[in-house]
Formats: structure tokens, sequence, C-alpha cells
């Protein structure tokens, strides 16, 4: 395989794996309702043993850290709304269990975002071996993956919350007797 190919493998081998998930999310999966709070949890304790460690500073040192992790937050929070809004639920009714498919819609955007950023990256002339090459990272590159960290504690939040929302009606019906919601 020649030199030059190299760096396309990485982002082949990112939409090689988008097409799985893309297969994967048309079957319908099971969706436990009372372990929703899980996801949010792992994350919140993760970010409190990266910013109790006193070996990676201080993340609030900064004066853009607040500002900056409350928009990621934010941002989190409507990207996992969104996330959460693009799948259907449906109810298994002899075993009462919450099932859930997955939108392509999301999947779709986050290709094509992919593919602007790895396509704009390649244009502007850095391309993919040369993005780093030479040049020290960002003095602010630890604020920058702190303020991730707040993005998916607000995205994986939200669509935990948005998912538990919209699934309580379909168990509630489903202990009643009753037809779910459509």
């Amino acid at each position: 395989m020649p030199k030059e190919y190299l760096p396309y493998i990485a982002p082949l081998i990112v939409v090689a794996l988008i097409a799985i998930r893309l297969t994967r999310a048309t079957k319908p999966r099971q969706v436990k309702p009372n372990r929703l709070w899980i996801g949010p949890v792992y994350v919140l304790v993760g970010m409190i043993a990266v910013f109790a460690n006193p070996l990676l500073g201080r993340p609030f040192a900064n004066p853009l850290a607040i500002p900056l992790y409350f928009g990621a937050a934010a941002i989190g929070l409507g990207v996992g709304y969104l996330r959460a809004r693009h799948q259907e639920f449906s109810i298994d009714p002899e075993s009462g269990a919450v099932m859930s498919k997955a939108s392509p819609i999301a999947m779709f955007l986050f290709l094509g975002l992919f593919l602007v950023r790895f396509g704009l990256n390649q244009w502007m002339g850095a391309g993919p071996q040369t993005a780093m090459a030479g040049r020290l990272p960002s003095a602010n590159l630890v604020l920058y993956t702190d303020a991730m960290l707040f993005f998916a504690f607000g995205m994986v939040t939200a669509s935990a919350w948005e998912v538990w929302h919209r699934t309580r009606p379909l168990v509630l019906a489903h202990r009643s007797g009753e037809v779910p919601p459509g």
C-alpha cells in the first residue's frame, strides 16, 4: 500500500463504522428506562475523577473555563435531546419491554459533519498527515478537552432524560392494560 494512502485509512474506518452502526440502528433493541440514570452517573464520576486529580492542573483557573464549560454543556444538552427525539419507541405486548429503533438522521448528520471537516482539512492544505506536524498543541488543549467532558455529560444526561420521558407513558399504559399511545 503506498504511503500517500495511509492518512485516508482512519477516515475510511470511521465511515465504515458509521455504516455498520446505521445497519444495526434499524433493528429494534431493548431499552431499560429504570437504568437510564447509569450513563450520566458514569460520566459525572469520570468528570469528578478528572477534575479532582491534582496532576491535571486547575481546570477552573482559566477565565474562559466556566463560560466554555457552560456552553459545551448547553450544546451537549441540545445534541442529546435531538438524538433522543430521533428514536422510535414501542413496547413488546408480551414482555412489556421497551424497544428502541434509532432513526438514521443522527448518523447521517454525524457522517456529514465528519466528511465536511475532513474535506475542509484537505482543502486548506493541512491534510491528515500534516495536521500537527511541527506544531505544539495549543496551550488551551486541556481546557478544550475538559469542555468536551461537559459536552458529553450534557448529551448523555439530556438523551437519558428524553428517553425516560418518552418511554414512561408506554410503560405506564402497558402496566394498566391500556393500549400504549402511538
